[in-house]
């Protein structure tokens, strides 16, 4: 029953005291965003779909219904100069009734968030520029890098549509994932950058009391919305955020500014997208390109057990051994996975039943996969426990 000599790691030499109480507060601060990230942000991401998306439908039903003035407007006071009138008219009518729909229930929603992106463009640099047109732009560029939610049919049928046997299909979900993976945290540190030097402009203009900042940064930069804020805190808000240091802390509290600040001045419209960015940032980090990501690379090196992997020898240490994968083994590895202890969980089979749903596969209602979990793969994360197929005949506690 020792441990396997592969599992020896020696923790890198820190003060005791700094290796005792230093990953603990990481970790609380980890979990406290991982929850976060699993309970608050599926509710966000879906009231921020609904909200976009109601905004666009809203004004294809006005165009549909007023025909002839949407066409009128496309031709005099909205023209687009590289698109015939009629046929930009029918474009952005298309666009405004059929990519909100498959928004709001998170089907195909890259593909029906590029189409609105490019439309935030277009009425951006075409027509009128808004700040709203801007924050459009940026939260459709992140469901089109990063997809939907939770709380969407396309998280429902990725798992399905991974193993699907129709052409194409499998590589396309593979490459979604590639792409969220490896491209979501360069596009995040992009808007926090952008957001950040949206802050620091309009703080300086009023640090150095040069007014409004210039007209031509109100087409790039969200500066109307960022003036809200105090000079000195826009300045230390987009500092801190350009640098990526604190972000999501600093996140949090421009959250708590903005919503303070949008329910005591109703005008302020526009906050409602800050808010939506803000939040963002304050679930998924600072991105890739940031000193949080720096430092978060550091502490695992120095703290190794944040990654899930040994920070002290295992051998010598007190053994536990559970018999049994069910709730009772299971509860106590876990509860025991950051101990200075070596756990050794025995079970004759290598998954977990949850009992009170057999009646359901007995009934045909779920599958039998659906109630069997892997043993191993739940613990892939814990070091300091291993896990045995294997029947246990006999106990000798004197023999240890």
């Amino acid at each position: 029953m020792s441990p396997e000599k592969g599992l020896q790691v020696n923790q890198t030499a820190v003060p005791r005291s700094a290796a005792t109480w230093l990953p603990r507060i990481l970790s609380i601060n980890a979990e406290f965003f991982r929850v976060l990230r699993g309970v608050a942000w599926p509710v966000l991401d879906l009231g921020i779909r609904i909200w976009l998306a109601q905004i666009f439908f809203v004004s294809g039903v006005l165009k549909v219904t007023n025909w002839q003035t949407a066409l009128n407007l496309a031709a005099t006071e909205y023209p687009v100069s590289w698109m015939n009138p009629v046929t930009a008219a029918y474009t952005g009518a298309a666009i405004e009734l059929i990519c909100p729909v498959f928004l709001v229930i998170g089907l195909m929603t890259r593909y029906a968030a590029v189409p609105m992106l490019i439309l935030s463009l277009v009425i951006q640099f075409s027509y009128h520029p808004f700040d709203s047109q801007l924050f459009w732009a940026v939260l459709f560029g992140w469901y089109t890098v990063n997809g939907a939610g939770t709380l969407s049919l396309d998280r429902m049928l990725r798992r399905g549509l991974a193993d699907s046997a129709l052409p194409l299909v499998p590589r396309i979900v593979r490459a979604s994932a590639w792409v969220r993976l490896n491209v979501s945290p360069l596009y995040l540190s992009a808007a926090r950058m952008w957001l950040a030097s949206a802050l620091l402009c309009t703080g300086l203009s009023g640090r150095f009391g040069y007014g409004k900042p210039a007209a031509v940064l109100s087409l790039w930069l969200p500066v109307g919305t960022t003036g809200h804020y105090p000079t000195a805190l826009a300045l230390l808000g987009g500092a801190l955020l350009l640098a990526g240091l604190g972000t999501r802390y600093v996140a949090m509290a421009l959250v708590v500014m903005t919503s303070a600040a949008a329910m005591m001045d109703l005008r302020q419209t526009d906050d409602i997208y800050l808010f939506m960015l803000l939040a963002m940032i304050t679930v998924h980090g600072a991105g890739q390109i940031s000193a949080d990501s720096l430092l978060e690379a550091w502490l695992k090196r120095r703290f190794p057990e944040l990654e899930g992997k040994p920070a002290f020898e295992l051998e010598g240490l007190p053994r536990v051994v559970i018999v049994g994968a069910g709730f009772g083994g299971l509860s106590c590895a876990a509860a025991l996975r950051r101990a200075r202890v070596s756990i050794t969980l025995v079970d004759r089979g290598n998954h977990h039943l949850f009992q009170p749903l057999l009646y359901q596969v007995a009934t045909a209602a779920i599958s039998p996969s659906d109630i069997a979990a892997p043993v191993r793969p739940l613990f892939r994360d814990s070091f300091n426990t291993r896990v045995l197929l294997g029947t246990v005949s006999s106990v000798t506690p004197t023999d240890r």
